[in-house]
Formats: structure tokens, C-alpha cells, sequence
């Protein structure tokens, strides 16, 4: 019986300084791999941040680039009729999205939602504009539908796209 109790003042403090031990370990884990979680995020967030702000830098381009004034300047041509410069506008206009497509995991929904809009703003403002035109008219008639639609819309779908785009990007960066 002396034995036994000798036996359990012995097993106590080895069972104290053990419990003890793990509690020290388990928090020393806990804590490094709090601080890895922590390091890998911020190495995450300096490796995204420039690609997501290119991403919003090629987003406003291609809404710039889709801008009336802006497509029309680059894809007119003398001798060309109203007809092959609507289908010319829509498939750059259509070129220029798809080539951009992937961009979207970089900016936010509602700007993503606000891009194609302003897409589908800009091709229904072309076709509207060659639906006023006769089938043989020149390119140039079409332009000027073009740009005069621009100039009497109060804010266009681009604009309203690219000044969310310019809100969010100072928010996030």
C-alpha cells in the first residue's frame, strides 16, 4: 500500500508537467500555424493585387474602346457602306469582350454585370442607328447616326460601367 502511495505522489507531478507540456505544444502549434496562415495570405494578396489591377485596367480600356466615338473612328473606311460598317462595329465590339472574358474573376460581379450591359448597350445603340439607314447607304451616314445618338444620351451605359469600375478600383486599391 505504501508502495501505491508513493507510486501516485510520483505519477501526479509527471502528470501535471505532462499536461502542461501539451498545453505548450498545442498552443505553440496553434500560434505558428496562425502566423503561416497569415504569411501566405499576404504573400497571396502581393501576388493578386497587380494582377486584379490590371484587370481593371484592361476593363476600362475595353469599355474606352467600345466607346461610339472611339470604334467608329477605327473601323470606317472610305467606300464602305453602312451595312459591313454595323457588322465591322459589332464584331470588334464582340472581339474585344470575348478577348476579355477572363478578366472577370478579377473584378466584381455588379462591374462584370455593368461591362456586358454597357456590350450589349453599345451593339442595340449601332443596330438601332443602321435600322434608321437605308440598306445601300454609305458608312459615313451610319457614323454620323452614330455619333449623334452619343452626343443626345445623357449618360451612357460605358460611362455609368467605367465610373463603377474607377469607384471600385480606388475602394479596393
Amino acid at each position: 500500500m505504501i508502495q501505491f502511495v508513493e507510486f501516485v505522489y510520483l505519477l501526479i507531478p509527471i502528470l501535471i508537467i505532462a499536461l502542461i507540456a501539451w498545453v505548450v505544444v498545442r498552443y505553440y502549434i496553434k500560434t505558428e500555424k496562425e502566423k503561416l496562415i497569415v504569411r501566405i495570405g499576404l504573400k497571396n494578396k502581393d501576388l493578386i493585387t497587380p494582377v486584379r489591377l490590371q484587370a481593371y485596367e484592361r476593363m476600362v480600356l475595353l469599355l474606352e474602346r467600345m466607346a461610339s466615338s472611339q470604334i467608329v473612328l477605327r473601323n470606317v473606311s472610305l467606300g464602305q457602306s453602312a451595312v459591313q460598317l454595323q457588322q465591322s462595329l459589332i464584331s470588334n465590339i464582340r472581339e474585344e469582350f470575348d478577348h476579355n472574358l477572363s478578366q472577370q474573376l478579377y473584378i466584381s460581379t455588379e462591374a462584370w454585370l455593368m461591362i456586358k450591359s454597357a456590350r450589349e448597350a453599345a451593339i442595340t445603340s449601332i443596330n438601332e442607328a443602321a435600322g434608321k439607314l437605308e440598306a445601300d447607304a454609305p458608312a459615313t451616314d451610319l457614323a454620323q447616326l452614330i455619333f449623334q445618338s452619343e452626343l443626345s444620351a445623357d449618360e451612357s451605359e460605358i460611362q455609368k460601367a467605367l465610373e463603377y469600375l474607377k469607384n471600385e478600383a480606388r475602394i479596393l486599391f
